[in-house]
C-alpha cells in the first residue's frame, strides 16, 4: 500500500507518463508540472517516496525505469532552497522518517521479482541511500548478503554494484568474513557477476586501512585467474574492464602484485600480441603495464622482463596505422593535418613509451629501446621505420640525460630516412627532429643545426606531400624557439623562398602552418628578419584585406599572428610603414563584432596586444576599441551543470567541456569559457604592464571585478593563480598614475591583500599558493612600509602556518619509508613544487618583516614551533626554509631577536659542517646576518663559527660547482664577522690575510656584495693586508673576475672599482698598466669597460 494519497499518486503519475510521451509538447509540460509544483521545499518528500515507490513496485517497466532515474537524479540534487548546489543533496536534507519510508520501499522492491535492467536502475538509488553522511541502514548489508547467494545472476551483480558505491557499508565487518564473498565474486560463473565483484573488492580495497590491506591480498590470485579465462572465451569487454579495475588498485599498492609481477608482465605481452582483441582491452592492458612503472619505477626496473616487453608491446602497437591502406592513401589525403583519431592503439602506444620513459629514465630503458630501434629503421617494412623514429620522439625527453651525448649518433640514424620512399616515413623523421629540437635544447640547435635544417628546408619544396611539407613547417617551429638569430641567419634566403611557396598552396592547413613558422622565425631573427619585411608584410595585408568567409578564418588569424610577431621582430621605425594599414584592417576586424567561438578571435587580441607592446603609450587611441570585448570574457563567470552519470560521458567528448565527481555528484564544468577569462586576463596584464599609467582610469572596475573575484574560482586553478598575478600590474598601473597616498589605492590594496591572504589559508594546491605569496611580495613592494595592519599580519601568519604545516606532511608523505605495499616515491616534480613554495613563503616573511619594520616578530612568534621543526628535521629543502626564516626574522629585527637566538644557535653551528652544501651555504648565511645586523645579541655564536667557516670555505673541492655558492656564503659570512668585531678578533690581520685567499666570489652576487665592500673598505683604511704592494696584484685580480662574472656590478662595482684605482695609484704607472694588460681578451673587454 502506498504512504501517499490517491490523488497525490494519480497525479504525479500522469507526470510521469506526460515525460516517457513522444509529444514534445506534452514532454515539456510534464517537466515544468515536476520542476515548478514537486521540487520545491513543500513536495520534495513527498515526490522522493512516489519515485521510490514506482521505481519498486510499478508494473509499467517504462514508469519503473524512468522513476529509479529521476529518484537518484533527485536525490543528489541540492535542495531547492539550498545555495550550496555542488554539495548539498535532498537525500541528506529530508526528514528521518521519510529517509526510513523510502528504505523500506526500496529494499523490498530490490528483493521482489523485477526486470534485470530495473534492479540495476533501484541498486543505484538504493546506494545513495547509504551514503556515509546517512544513518545506517543495517537491513541493507543483511539483504546484500543473502543476495550475493541468490541463485539468479541479476542479483548478485546488483549486490556488488551497490557495494561499489558504498563501500563502507561493510567496514564494520571483519575481513576475515568479506573475503569468502569476493572469493566467489571473482570465481562467479557469469562475467557481470565477476566484473561487478572487482569493481566493488576495488572500492572497498581504497578506503581500507593499510593495515587490513595484507589480508585481502590473498584474493588476488584468484581476480588474476579471471582473466585468462575472459580472454579464452573472447570476453573482450570483460578483460577491459577488470584491466580497469587493476589499473586502480596499481596505483594504490603496486607492490601488492610483486610476486606476481612476472606473470602479469607475461600475460600482458600476450593480451597486446593479439591483434583479434577489441582495441580496448589492448589499450587498459598496456595502461595497466605503464601505471606499474609510475608507481612502482624500482619495481619494474629490477624486473628483467619488463623493459623488454613494455618496449616490444609499444613498438608493434605503433606499427598499427593505415591498416589496409598500404600506400596511406587516406592518410596523405586527409585535410587534417594532426594525427588520426582512429588509430587508437599506435596512440596509446606513444603516450604510454613517454610516460615510462620519463619514469624510468634512459639509463634503464635506452639500451634496450635502441637495440629495437637500429634493426626497425633499417626495416623493408615500412611501418617499422616509422614507428621506430615515433618511438624515438616519444622516448626522446625521459631519455634526455642519456641521449643527449649521443645526438651525433641518433642524427645519422634518422635523417637519412627524410628522403625514405614513404611519405608517412619522411613524416616520422620531421616529427622526430622536431622533437628533439625541443628535448636537446639549446644544445642541439649550437651543435647541429648544419644538419637540421637543411634536411627540414629539403622536405618545405613542392617534391614533397602537403602532410610532409606541414609537418617539416612544424618541426622548424620547435627547432626556432630555441635558436638565436645567429645560428638561423644563414639559412633564412632558403627559409623564407620555401614557406613563401607554401603560401600559395590550394590547402588551407598548409598555409596556416607556412604562416605559423615564418611567426616564429620571425620572432627568434628578430632584427635579421628585415630583410625580409618589405616581401612578408604587404602579402599579409592582402590576405587580410580579402573578404571572409568561415573556412578562411583560421588563415586570417595565422595572418594576423604573423604580421604583428614580424612588426614586433623588426622594431617600431620599420613597422610604421604599414602600422596605419594594419592596424586599419584589425580595428575593421573588430568591428566586426567577433563571437565568442570564433576561431579569429583569440588571434585578434593577441594580436592587439603585440601593437600595443611595439607602439607603447601611442596605443593609448585605440585602447577604447581593444578594451570592451577583452573586459566582457575577462568578467566571465563560472558556467557550471549539476548532471546525470549518463549525461557524463557525451560532455566529455567535448573539448570545451570537462566533467568532475564531487561527493559522488557529476559538474559539468565550461572550461572553455574559462580558459579565454584567463587569456583575457593574461592580455589586461600585458597593457597594464605596458601602458602603467595610462591604463590607471581602467584599474579599479578590473580589480573589482575581474582579478580579486578570480580568487574565488574554486574551479578553475588557471583562473585564480592569473587574477592573483594581475593584482600588482593593475595596482603598480595606479600608483604611478596618482602615489601611494590616494585614497582608491589604499582601498584596492586593503581587498587584494585581504583576498591574497585568504588565499594562502585556503588554497589546494601548492603552486597556486605560491603564487599567492609571490603577488603579496610584489604588492608589498610596491605599497611600501606599514601597508599591512595588524589584523592582516595575523591572517597572513595563520596562513602560513596552514602552507608550513600541509607541505611538511607532503613532504613526509612522499619520502616516507618504503613499505611492502609502496615505494618511496622520488617524485622529483612534487618535490620542486614545494621547494619553490617555500622558496616563495620565505620571501614573503622577508617582505612582511620588511614592511611592518620588524614588528610581525609578534606573529611570527606563533610561527616558530613550526620553524623549529622544519630546523631539526632531516630533509635540506625543509632545513633550508627554517634557515632561510630565521636570516630573515634577525635581519629585520635585529637585538629583538633575541629571545628566539637558543631556539636555532645550536642547530646553525651544527649544520655548517653539513655533508650537504646547500645547508652549509644557508647556514653560513644565518650566521653572517647573525654577525651583521645583531652583533651584540650574536656575538659569541659569530666569533665562536668564525674557525668553522674558514674550515669549511678551504676544503679541498672548496670551489668546485657543487660548493662554489657554500664557500662563497662562508667567505661572506667571515667578512661580516671581521668587519662588525674587528677589534675583539685576535690575529685580526691574519685572519684578513686568510679571508683574501677565498676570494674572488664570481657566482652569489649578495656574497660578492659584501665580500667586495669589505675589501673597498679595508683599502680606503689602508690595512696592509691589502694595500701591502706585494699584495695588490692578488686584489685587483679578484675585483676584476668578480667584474667579469657579473657577480659584482651597479653601485656596488662602482664604489669597489674607485677604491682599486685608488691602489692601483700606488703603484708606478708601468707596474699597474702592465698589472692591468696581461688579461685574455675577453676579460681585457671587462677591463676597459671599468678603468679606461
Amino acid at each position: 500500500m502506498s504512504a501517499l494519497s490517491q490523488e497525490v499518486n494519480n497525479t504525479l503519475i500522469n507526470v510521469l507518463q506526460g515525460f516517457a510521451s513522444p509529444n514534445n509538447e506534452v514532454r515539456s509540460a510534464a517537466e515544468r508540472a515536476l520542476n515548478q509544483e514537486w521540487i520545491t521545499p513543500e513536495n520534495i518528500e513527498p515526490l522522493l517516496v512516489f519515485l521510490s515507490e514506482q521505481a519498486s513496485f510499478s508494473q509499467d517497466p517504462t514508469i519503473a525505469a524512468l522513476s529509479a532515474v529521476l529518484f537518484r537524479k533527485l536525490a543528489l540534487r541540492a535542495p531547492p532552497s539550498s545555495k550550496t548546489i555542488i554539495i548539498a543533496k535532498n537525500i541528506t536534507h529530508i526528514s528521518e522518517s521519510a529517509l526510513a519510508q523510502i528504505r523500506v520501499t526500496l529494499l523490498k522492491g530490490f528483493v521482489n521479482e523485477r526486470p534485470n535492467n530495473i534492479r540495476h536502475k533501484l541498486s543505484d538509488a538504493i546506494a545513495e541511500c547509504a551514503q556515509e553522511s546517512l544513518a545506517d541502514w543495517p537491513e541493507l548489508l543483511q539483504t546484500l548478503v543473502e543476495a550475493l547467494k541468490n541463485p539468479d545472476p541479476n542479483f548478485r551483480e546488483s549486490s556488488f554494484r551497490i557495494l561499489a558505491s558504498v563501500p563502507h557499508l561493510i567496514n564494520a565487518v571483519d575481513v576475515s568474513n568479506i573475503l569468502p564473498l569476493f572469493e566467489a565474486g571473482f570465481t562467479d560463473s557469469d562475467d557481470n557477476v565477476k566484473i561487478a565483484s572487482v569493481t566493488a573488492f576495488v572500492g572497498y580495497f581504497k578506503q581500507l586501512p593499510k593495515s587490513n590491506w595484507s589480508k585481502l591480498g590473498v584474493l588476488l590470485p584468484s581476480l588474476m585467474n579471471s582473466l585468462p579465462k575472459f580472454l579464452d572465451d573472447g570476453k573482450d569487454d570483460a578483460l577491459a574492464s577488470v584491466f580497469e579495475s587493476l589499473v586502480e588498485l596499481v596505483e594504490l599498492a603496486p607492490k601488492l602484485f610483486k610476486d606476481m609481477f612476472d606473470q602479469i608482465i607475461q600475460f600482458i605481452d600476450i593480451v597486446i600480441k593479439n591483434k583479434e582483441l577489441e582495441t580496448s582491452a589492448r589499450t587498459t592492458a598496456l595502461e595497466l603495464l605503464t601505471v606499474f612503472s609510475e608507481n612502482a619505477p624500482q619495481m619494474c626496473k629490477a624486473n628483467q622482463l619488463y623493459a623488454q616487453s613494455v618496449i616490444m608491446d609499444t613498438l608493434l602497437m605503433m606499427t598499427e596505422i593505415s591498416i589496409d591502406d598500404d600506400a596511406a592513401t587516406e592518410w596523405e589525403n586527409s585535410d587534417d593535418a594532426d594525427e588520426d583519431d582512429e588509430e587508437i592503439a599506435y596512440d596509446h602506444a606513444r603516450q604510454s613509451l613517454d610516460r615510462v620513459s620519463l619514469k624510468l629514465g634512459g639509463s634503464y630503458l635506452a639500451p634496450t629501446l635502441f637495440q629495437y630501434l637500429q634493426q626497425m629503421l633499417a626495416s623493408s617494412v615500412w611501418r617499422e621505420r616509422f614507428a621506430a623514429l615515433m618511438a624515438l620522439s616519444s622516448a626522446a625527453e625521459g631519455c634526455r640525460s642519456v641521449l643527449i651525448g649521443e645526438i651525433p649518433k641518433i642524427l645519422n640514424m634518422i635523417i637519412p630516412l627524410i628522403n625514405d620512399p614513404h611519405p608517412r616515413v619522411q613524416y616520422g623523421c620531421c616529427n622526430a627532429l622536431g622533437q628533439i629540437s625541443t628535448d636537446f635544447a639549446p644544445l642541439i640547435q649550437r651543435t647541429s643545426h648544419d644538419k637540421i635544417l637543411p634536411a627540414l628546408i629539403s622536405k618545405l619544396t613542392p617534391n614533397s606531400i602537403d602532410r610532409v611539407q606541414t609537418h617539416a613547417a612544424a618541426a622548424l617551429v620547435n627547432f626556432s624557439e630555441h635558436a638565436n638569430q645567429a645560428i638561423l641567419e644563414p639559412y633564412l634566403d632558403s627559409l623564407l623562398t620555401n614557406l613563401l611557396n607554401l603560401l600559395q598552396s590550394n590547402k588551407l592547413y598548409v598555409q596556416e602552418q607556412a604562416l605559423t613558422t615564418i611567426a616564429f622565425i620571425a620572432e627568434a631573427a628578430e632584427k635579421k628578419f628585415i630583410k625580409y619585411y618589405d616581401t612578408l608584410m604587404p602579402l599579409l595585408l592582402k590576405v587580410l584585406s580579402t573578404q571572409s568567409d568561415e573556412s578562411s578564418k583560421v588563415l586570417k588569424g595565422k595572418c594576423i599572428e604573423c604580421s604583428t610577431l614580424i612588426a614586433l621582430a623588426v622594431g617600431k621605425d620599420k613597422f610604421s610603414e604599414h602600422s596605419q594599414s594594419l592596424i586599419s584592417l584589425l580595428i575593421a576586424y573588430q568591428n566586426e563584432g567577433i563571437q565568442d567561438d570564433d576561431p579569429m578571435k583569440s588571434y585578434l587580441e593577441h594580436g592587439w596586444s603585440r601593437i600595443c607592446r611595439i607602439l607603447r603609450e601611442d596605443f593609448m587611441p585605440l585602447l577604447p576599441i581593444v578594451l570592451p570585448s577583452l573586459l566582457e570574457t575577462a568578467k566571465a563567470t563560472q558556467d557550471v551543470s549539476l548532471i546525470d552519470e549518463e549525461e557524463a560521458s557525451n560532455f566529455q567528448k567535448y573539448t570545451e567541456w570537462e566533467v568532475v565527481q564531487v561527493q559522488g555528484k557529476h559538474i559539468a564544468i565550461h572550461t572553455s569559457i574559462l580558459d579565454d577569462k584567463v587569456t583575457a586576463m593574461e592580455l589586461l596584464q600585458v597593457y597594464s604592464t605596458v601602458l602603467r599609467n595610462n591604463f590607471a582610469p581602467y584599474v579599479e572596475d578590473i580589480m573589482t571585478e575581474i582579478a580579486i573575484p578570480s580568487i574565488d574560482f574554486y574551479l578553475h586553478d588557471g583562473v585564480r593563480a592569473t587574477g592573483a598575478n594581475l593584482v600588482p600590474a593593475l595596482l603598480s598601473c595606479l600608483v604611478a598614475a596618482v602615489g601611494l597616498q590616494n585614497e582608491e589605492v589604499i582601498k584596492l590594496w586593503h581587498l587584494a591583500s585581504s583576498k591574497l591572504i585568504s588565499g594562502i589559508i585556503s588554497e589546494p594546491m601548492p603552486e597556486i599558493t605560491e603564487i599567492y605569496h609571490s603577488a603579496l611580495v610584489d604588492g608589498i613592494a610596491i605599497m611600501g612600509k606599514g601597508c599591512l595592519n595588524d589584523d592582516l599580519m595575523r591572517e597572513y601568519a595563520n596562513g602560513v602556518s596552514a602552507n608550513l604545516t600541509d607541505t611538511y606532511e607532503r613532504i613526509k608523505d612522499r619520502h616516507g619509508e618504503d613499505d611492502e605495499y609502496n615505494e618511496d616515491a622520488d617524485d622529483d616534480y612534487d618535490d620542486f613544487t614545494d621547494e619553490s613554495l617555500l622558496d616563495d613563503i620565505n620571501k614573503s616573511i622577508a617582505a612582511v618583516f620588511n614592511c611592518s619594520s620588524g614588528k610581525f616578530i609578534n606573529q611570527f612568534q606563533t610561527l616558530w614551533p613550526l620553524i623549529s621543526t622544519y630546523l631539526r628535521d632531516d630533509e635540506s629543502i625543509i632545513q633550508i626554509f627554517a634557515l632561510t626564516s630565521i636570516a630573515d626574522m634577525v635581519q629585520y629585527t635585529g637585538e629583538q631577536s633575541a629571545p628566539f637566538k637558543e631556539g636555532f644557535d645550536k642547530s646553525v653551528t651544527g649544520l655548517l659542517l653539513s655533508p650537504d652544501p646547500t645547508l652549509r651555504q644557508a647556514a653560513s648565511y644565518v650566521v653572517g646576518i647573525c654577525a651583521q645586523y645583531a652583533s651584540t645579541v650574536y656575538a659569541d655564536l659569530s666569533t665562536t663559527s668564525l674557525a668553522t667557516l674558514f674550515q669549511i670555505a678551504s676544503i679541498p673541492e672548496a670551489k668546485s660547482e657543487e660548493n662554489e655558492t657554500a664557500t662563497e656564503n662562508a667567505s661572506a659570512a667571515i667578512a661580516k664577522i671581521l668587519s662588525s668585531y674587528g677589534a675583539n678578533i685576535p690575529n685580526m690581520d691574519a685572519c684578513i690575510e686568510n679571508w683574501l685567499k677565498l676570494l674572488p666570489t664570481v657566482v652569489d652576487e649578495d656574497a660578492a656584495a659584501f665580500n667586495y665592500r669589505f675589501l673597498s673598505h679595508l683599502i680606503e683604511s689602508n690595512s696592509p693586508a691589502v694595500c701591502d704592494p706585494s699584495k695588490i696584484p692578488a686584489c685587483v685580480d679578484y675585483v676584476i673576475q668578480a667584474l667579469h662574472h657579473k657577480s659584482l656590478s651597479g653601485k656596488d662595482a662602482n664604489v669597489v672599482v674607485e677604491s682599486v684605482k685608488k691602489l692601483l695609484g700606488t703603484l708606478p704607472q708601468n707596474e699597474a698598466m702592465s698589472m692591468l694588460q696581461k688579461y685574455p681578451s675577453d676579460i681585457m673587454q671587462t677591463i676597459q669597460t671599468w678603468f679606461s
